[in-house]
């Protein structure tokens, strides 16, 4: 009884495991690949709009930045706005600002709550983009896709392009993930260390993705462990807070915002006009200051309850220093006297925020250089390949007389699933390259950029749907993403003129970091998909080779036949 009930347990966590990461293969495979470009995020921004490292925090005059939103006709009494530098293409000055609540008082008549078309202007929320050369207002929208490679590389990995359900898919699928994951480990369990050493390169085609995804798997089993969790918590967030807002916060959503992020807390306005206000650029000066020596990557302000007596500024820094595995700072001042009004330094952090900070640090591998984003890069890919091959070995197993009646339909799935997740491979090559063909002055360029972008990754699912030939469609996906990877950095070169041996040493790092990477990314993927056989399953082989004995006897038996056949003729012929 033990024994049937070991086995049907293991029975169910084994179907449990392979259905859940069927349904999920594809748009996993989307977020692994896709993420593992979004890990050098700032890198390829850097490479896309030619520009250098950056070497500190980007000096703004924040009081210039509010003089235009006033000039632009801006009601600034009881704001709260935010001010951010971004290294886009051009750079420009994000401000972002909520609309201003008025409280309505029920003593005064309908004719006078009634506010004109031009105040209630004034008072609604904005969002600008301000040159930081000319203080000139450049836009008014809010692009989420922005207009940069890396950025939209970023927004992929998490099916942002799918308007408002996009995260949410993204989080559904880690979920299922994660579920996969535990329940893969039960499987392999018991023969987890011997199925490590087993690789039989010489079995059937199914005992040899099985082979790579058992070890390949257990290989990335802690990374995988992370990202599943972590991508939960990032795309179902808000499953997780308004269960905690309404249970421990009894629904007040600015209590919970002040207790996670303190520098984001909300402060009651006096309803008083503040006669004389601190200067916003010495105060920033003073709070970066106390940071002097260390990297300032970035700061960030939020000012609220602006020109009332209560107004105040929070400075939020990002502070690269040695031994430190925190690298936010922020300091909160009071607009009417200067004074700090709570500060939290360098690795200062609440639990709360302690434990989101670890979940961003691990899953973005913003706790080092280079050299981690490339291992990051690594676990990614064997976590993609663990995905393809689960589902290599879901078809493997239905080619067969079992299932001749679904065979074309699993087929059709196979190559269709190939050509998405392969597919994905020379698609974000060819947009590398097209990045550096697209003019830079080109009005709507990134659009264009992403609908052909797209457009060829269709392209190549239909050419997977058409042929029907897994190794063809896995072979020409590294075929073609190499010849393009190869020609990245010269196209790079062409248009910017930063040839490898040139941008080093003129200080683009970035640049030549991501041309060296596609070089033999590249050079990796042609010489693979110039070296790999079309592999044959155990039964093709013994049927071909049965084939051939019978053809070579009935050869045999003709041979033999023949001077038989002559004798008999010339003696007749006598």
């Amino acid at each position: 009884m033990e024994d049937k009930g070991t086995k049907r347990n293991y029975n169910v966590f084994f179907n449990t495991h392979t259905v859940s990461g069927i349904v999920i293969s594809v748009g996993l495979f989307v977020c692994f690949f896709a993420g593992a470009f979004a890990l050098f995020l700032d890198n390829i921004n850097h490479w896309d709009s030619n520009q250098k490292n950056k070497v500190g925090y980007a000096q703004i005059d924040y009081e210039r930045v509010i003089q235009v939103i006033k000039e632009d006709g801006y009601e600034m009494q009881g704001r709260q706005f935010g001010i951010f530098f971004r290294e886009d293409n051009p750079p420009y000055i994000q401000v972002n600002s909520q609309p201003i609540k008025i409280e309505k008082d029920t003593t005064a008549s309908k004719e006078a709550e009634k506010i004109s078309e031009k105040d209630s202007l004034a008072l609604a929320g904005f969002f600008l983009k301000i040159d930081p050369t000319s203080y000139q207002i450049k836009g008014r929208k809010f692009d989420p896709h922005t207009r940069q490679l890396g950025t939209f590389l970023y927004h992929l990995h998490y099916f942002n392009q799918i308007p408002t359900f996009g995260i949410y898919l993204a989080g559904l699928v880690s979920i299922f993930f994660l579920f996969a994951i535990v329940t893969g480990v039960i499987v392999h369990w018991r023969k987890i260390v011997s199925n490590f050493f087993t690789f039989r390169l010489k079995a059937s085609i199914k005992n040899l993705w099985t082979d790579g995804h058992t070890a390949l798997g257990i290989i990335g089993l802690p990374f995988q462990f992370l990202y599943a969790v972590s991508g939960s918590l990032y795309g179902l967030t808000i499953l997780i807070f308004i269960p905690s807002m309404m249970v421990l916060f009894d629904g007040d959503q600015e209590e919970m915002i002040s207790y996670i992020a303190p520098g984001f807390d909300t402060v009651e306005m006096a309803n008083k006009p503040l006669e004389e206000r601190q200067n916003v650029n010495h105060l920033v000066t003073k709070a970066v200051q106390q940071y002097e020596g260390k990297h300032i990557k970035s700061v960030f302000l939020n000012l609220t309850n602006f020109d009332d007596e209560n107004a105040q500024l929070n400075v939020n820094m990002d502070v690269e220093a040695d031994k430190a595995f925190y690298s936010n700072a922020n300091i909160k001042y009071s607009l009417a006297s200067g004074e700090v009004v709570s500060e939290q330094k360098l690795g200062d952090n609440t639990y709360t925020n302690s434990v989101i900070l670890t979940i961003h640090k691990l899953h973005f591998g913003q706790y080092g250089g280079y050299f981690l984003k490339a291992i990051y890069f690594l676990l990614a890919l064997i976590t993609c390949f663990v995905i393809l091959s689960g589902v290599m070995i879901w078809l493997e197993a239905r080619d067969n007389k079992k299932y001749e009646t679904k065979k074309t339909f699993n087929t059709n799935v196979g190559a269709v699933y190939l050509g998405i997740c392969m597919g994905l491979f020379p698609a974000i090559a060819f947009f590398f390259c097209i990045t550096k063909i697209f003019p830079q002055g080109m009005e709507g360029r990134f659009g264009t950029m992403g609908s052909v972008f797209f457009t060829f990754w269709f392209g190549y699912v239909l050419y997977a749907y058409i042929i029907k030939d897994f190794h063809k469609i896995n072979k020409h996906a590294l075929m073609l993403a190499g010849v393009m990877g190869l020609v990245v950095p010269i196209f790079n070169g062409m248009q910017s003129g930063l040839w490898p041996w040139i941008s080093l040493p003129r200080g683009y790092v970035d640049s030549f970091f991501i041309d060296i990477s596609w070089f033999f990314l590249g050079l990796v993927s042609l010489i693979t998909s110039l070296s790999v056989q079309r592999l044959v399953t155990h039964r093709k082989k013994q049927k071909e080779q049965k084939n051939l004995v019978l053809m070579n006897d009935e050869e045999s038996e003709i041979a033999s036949e023949i001077p038989a056949m002559a004798i008999s003729n010339s003696s007749s012929n006598h």
